[in-house]
């Protein structure tokens, strides 16, 4: 049997005949993936090409109360599926925590950010395309390699380690070419762990 030719016959027949199907690939979790980025290690697994932007998926080893600014992403829906540790999240101001084995849902559209409730939280991300009209972007890690650097190890990164924060508004433009936004950037500057765990839950 002939899968390849048989998978064509079948596109053929369905209406979909001129459709090239992406390659198949394993990405492994290595150092050559990795980044130290905002004290933590982000694993890059499928971005770009290699899945015709249609979804971005990483995996994220995060400290206590680490965690972007509030943001939002204008195409794409995110998931978190929490493996260890825990994370608190906020979206449009309401809060929700996920703990190991579970899934966080973070819409197209709304306003969100997080923050880890563990010392070594670790999780894996989705984005994909929210809607059929939306252009295909899913380039969120494009931002991580803005701001951090090749990983020296599969491990959090060492305390102290240096690290060049881009002016804000280089910052900006990219996060703006790639369907995101922090609206606060360019007044307040970059915050990390955005909002403090001692704080109310939804009163932030």
């Amino acid at each position: 049997m002939n899968w390849g030719e048989a998978s064509q016959r079948l596109r053929t027949e369905r209406g979909v005949g001129d459709y090239q199907p992406l390659e198949p690939f394993v990405a492994e979790r290595s150092l050559d993936r990795s980044l130290w980025y905002e004290r933590q290690l982000v694993v890059r697994y499928a971005q770009g090409a290699e899945v015709d932007n249609t979804c971005c998926i990483w995996e994220g080893n995060l400290p206590l109360q680490a965690g972007p600014p509030p943001h939002i992403h204008f195409y794409e829906h995110e998931f978190f599926y929490v493996l260890q540790g825990g994370v608190r999240a906020w979206v449009d101001g309401v809060q929700y925590d996920a703990a190991p084995n579970s899934l966080l849902f973070l819409p197209c559209g709304r306003m969100h950010w997080f923050v880890s409730t563990s010392d070594d939280t670790r999780l894996l991300s989705f984005t994909v395309t929210a809607n059929r009209d939306f252009p295909s972007i899913n380039r969120s890690v494009d931002l991580f390699t803005l701001i951090g650097q090749p990983a020296g190890a599969l491990s959090l990164p060492p305390e102290g380690l240096e690290e060049a924060m881009p002016d804000p508004s280089e910052i900006l433009g990219l996060v703006h070419e790639i369907g995101s936004d922090f609206p606060e950037l360019l007044d307040v500057g970059w915050r990390r762990g955005f909002t403090d765990l001692d704080q109310s839950s939804s009163e932030v």
